[in-house]
């Protein structure tokens, strides 16, 4: 599966623009707060046609991850996400993306995903791992096959973990989500902030990570 990184430009979240090896079909993971999507729009049109985006995976509800898929549904791409982020969109609101001054978007989404369902990436079958803490709904997805994760807000490179201290975090449930990642034998670190990191570096940055969220409880 060919990864390749769009966003990511100043705090919008990184997404991940996922090639199926075997078909011109592509996923993208996650959508940006849309201030900056002819951005992406000229990233992804280096890759393919934005019309060929056939999906897009959301990893959680805030409006730095959610508030470009309108753009997104206007070219035709499919929206899946977790029930937390479901309710939080089809209500149009979520009270840590209020704190910053900006709703998300009221839509509805095509595809629930619950803990344990799979989803096709890039052509390659990725596990649904809810993970909430940072936010009610936030999920990671995961490829056991070659070890890629996708953690969203999670956790990041080099110890980092997503925040709790927004209206619905959570730092335990953070730290019971962060121990099941690590238990994961990660081989590609994908965030939703941050550099990607690959090999050992991605199981220390998942071991600094406990060791972070840890000594915050």
């Amino acid at each position: 599966m060919k990864v390749v990184q769009v966003g990511g430009t100043g705090w919008d979240c990184n997404q991940f623009l996922c090639k199926a090896p075997d078909e011109n079909a592509y996923d993208l993971v996650d959508a940006g707060h849309g201030l900056h999507f002819d951005d992406v729009l000229a990233k992804v049109a280096q890759v393919t046609d934005v019309h060929r985006i056939r999906r897009v995976v959301i990893t959680h509800e805030h409006l730095d991850h959610v508030n470009g898929l309108p753009k997104w549904q206007q070219f035709g791409a499919r929206i899946t996400a977790s029930p937390g982020t479901v309710q939080k969109l089809a209500a149009g609101h979520d009270p840590t993306s209020a704190m910053f001054g900006s709703d998300i978007p009221r839509l509805a989404v095509d595809d629930i995903v619950q803990d344990g369902d799979h989803v096709n990436l890039g052509g390659r079958d990725h596990e649904v791992l809810l993970t909430p803490g940072h936010s009610p709904g936030s999920c990671c997805y995961w490829d056991p096959k070659d070890g890629t994760l996708f953690s969203g807000d999670t956790v990041f490179a080099q110890g980092g973990i997503g925040r709790f201290d927004f209206p619905d975090g959570d730092v335990r449930r953070l730290a019971e989500s962060i121990l099941r990642l690590d238990r994961l034998p990660v081989r590609m670190l994908h965030c939703g902030h941050g550099p990607s990191v690959a090999g050992d570096e991605a199981a220390r940055s998942l071991h600094g990570s406990v060791a972070h969220v840890q000594s915050c409880l």
